[in-house]
């Protein structure tokens, strides 16, 4: 993982006191996937004081918490609550569809949770999703939440996604937070009928798919396509040093390059 400058940072900071918050911090910011790889390096060029310093299981329990992960570790024991409630469980057999159909691409982990806290009117979604391959050299997840209210009938939410890439010594994250304004929503209480309230949970889904559909992957979609002609080319030079413009044509390099190889030939010969 390339993590060589801010590793070289704390390197440097090895016999300070700031050397323990900059290792947390930087553990703290680990991209998906990598917490134990990053921790790894640390130890690796950091003294064992420093070590000794760092509360790694709290540090790692909170990095879980801060980007989603930890749902993926915890058991579906995790989501009951002491007395049943319809609205409750209807939204978790909707959401299980949900996510199930969704984050179904190969190489994908994925999990959500549906809790309401004692004597608090809303429902908590939380669902998140992470795709770990670093054979290839990229990383990703998705950690989106929603809270909704079904007495009043609202709904709102956020996305949080973040992607990592490093090869050929380049190391770039990218983190996007999209907010999900307020929304109206059916009515529900947990009196009504078991039919009522799988519809009621059934129309929270498509809100929430609504949203990721269109509010996030949309937007992502064509941020992505503006890219490289909006946000990189403020980036790049407009000419090269030489004030010749690139010619991509790949026959005329090739021409190029033969034509290069035979004046070494001659000249070979001249000498000889």
């Amino acid at each position: 993982v390339a993590w060589c400058l801010l590793l070289a940072f704390i390197e440097q900071l090895q016999a300070s006191t700031m050397a323990t918050p900059t290792a947390r911090s930087i553990l703290l910011a680990s991209p998906p996937g990598q917490f134990d790889l990053i921790l790894e390096d640390i130890q690796s060029i950091a003294p064992k004081s420093l070590s000794e310093d760092l509360d790694v299981s709290a540090l790692r329990a909170e990095w879980a918490a801060t980007t989603g992960h930890a749902i993926v570790e915890s058991s579906a024991a995790d989501d009951t609550t002491d007395e049943s409630n319809g609205c409750i469980d209807a939204l978790r057999k909707a959401m299980d569809d949900y996510v199930n159909l969704k984050f179904s691409s190969p190489g994908v982990r994925a999990a959500h949770q549906v809790k309401q806290e004692e004597g608090d009117e809303t429902i908590t979604i939380t669902t998140y999703a992470e795709r770990i391959d670093l054979a290839n050299h990229s990383v990703g997840s998705w950690n989106a939440c929603y809270t909704v209210n079904p007495s009043l009938g609202h709904i709102s939410g956020s996305v949080s996604i973040t992607a990592h890439t490093f090869e050929n010594k380049g190391n770039t994250q990218l983190h996007s937070k999209m907010s999900l304004d307020e929304t109206n929503a059916e009515c529900i209480t947990s009196n009504d009928n078991d039919d009522k309230q799988l519809i009621w949970a059934k129309s929270i889904v498509k809100q929430v798919q609504a949203w990721e559909d269109k509010e996030v992957m949309d937007k992502l979609t064509d941020m992505y396509e503006r890219m490289n002609n909006e946000y990189l080319k403020s980036l790049r030079r407009v000419m090269p040093i030489t004030r010749t413009k690139m010619d991509w044509n790949v026959m005329a390099h090739r021409v190029r390059i033969t034509l290069g190889e035979g004046h070494d030939k001659d000249k070979l010969k001249h000498q000889h």
